[in-house]
């Protein structure tokens, strides 16, 4: 979207530069022809020069203004003017996020840090919150994302998609007690979303319980069986305890029902199958199984 209109922008100054030029070139052309009506075209060159440099304000600069003010006004809501007027915390969020849009990281984070701060009331709260896990997003900072999705969990401790997240920043980490109890909440408050079942599962799988992971799998296959992450860690449990046949149709029905990246499905569950092989080199297997898996027995360490 950005680049159709940078693209756009670019074409109507490179037409009114043309433009320019031309009435340029033929002044001075009737200059050396020492052309004796010269005066309209003048004219026309005082007034096309200022509305060149115009045009060039306007879109460099006004434009971008107004497009990064809406965006940040729409976030706020339909009210987002009325609510500011009001709301000193709303005024901060108004100027971290068009600060964001700006990629002004330093200040956007300081707006946001500031309206987290002053808001008491939780939905306001939670909104900071994720503008703050956008700007960390950006700029990579996985540790003050950690920070976002706790405090998250600290507002709301009921809400399942945000024990969700928790648990699975926690699970990418590799700490697996932790995800664990994030993922149990999220089931207490919403027991039939696939994604909680679906991350305990993988959970199992690491710890090398293969009977947890199958009854896990139950569970999840009948919650949403038709989910390509389903198949997908059934695929990885069928060649984790050596079915390579099951672990093969566990990967076409996963391919079946949408899977998003085949190849990298296939290559992973050839990878587990293949793990025990003297010259695989392990490459393609996910880091919490390899560090499961060579921990297994305790003859090396991850």
């Amino acid at each position: 979207m950005n680049n159709n209109n940078n693209n756009g922008n670019r074409v109507t100054v490179n037409v009114a530069g043309m433009c320019l030029g031309i009435m340029i070139g033929i002044t001075a052309a009737g200059v050396m022809f020492e052309y004796q009506d010269i005066m309209p075209l003048l004219i026309v060159l005082a007034v096309s020069g200022p509305c060149y440099l115009a045009i060039v304000l306007i879109q460099e600069f006004l434009q971008p203004y107004l497009k990064r003010r809406e965006a940040a006004l729409k976030a706020l809501g339909k009210d987002g003017i009325k609510i500011m007027r009001h709301d000193y915390a709303a005024k901060l969020a108004y100027k971290g996020i068009y600060a964001l849009f700006k990629g002004k990281y330093p200040d956007a984070e300081d707006y946001l840090q500031k309206a987290l701060a002053n808001s008491t009331i939780r939905q306001n709260q939670k909104f900071c919150l994720e503008w703050l896990v956008k700007l960390y997003e950006a700029k990579q900072d996985n540790a003050k994302l950690m920070w976002c999705f706790r405090k998250a969990a600290e507002y709301t401790p009921d809400d399942a998609g945000t024990q969700s997240r928790l648990g699975h920043a926690y699970l990418t980490e590799g700490d697996l007690d932790r995800a664990e109890y994030c993922f149990n909440e999220a089931l207490k408050y919403s027991a039939n979303d696939g994604y909680p079942y679906y991350s305990l599962v993988r959970i199992a799988l690491i710890r090398g319980d293969y009977d947890k992971a199958h009854e896990l799998l139950e569970t999840l296959m009948k919650v949403n069986g038709n989910h390509p992450l389903a198949h997908a860690e059934y695929a990885s449990y069928y060649a984790m305890t050596g079915d390579r046949e099951k672990a093969q149709e566990e990967c076409k029905k996963a391919q079946i029902c949408g899977y998003k990246d085949p190849e990298e499905l296939n290559r992973r569950i050839k990878a587990i199958l293949s793990f025990e092989e003297t010259e695989f080199s392990g490459e393609d297997l996910p880091k919490l199984y390899y560090r499961r898996i060579e921990n297994k027995g305790g003859e090396k360490n991850a």
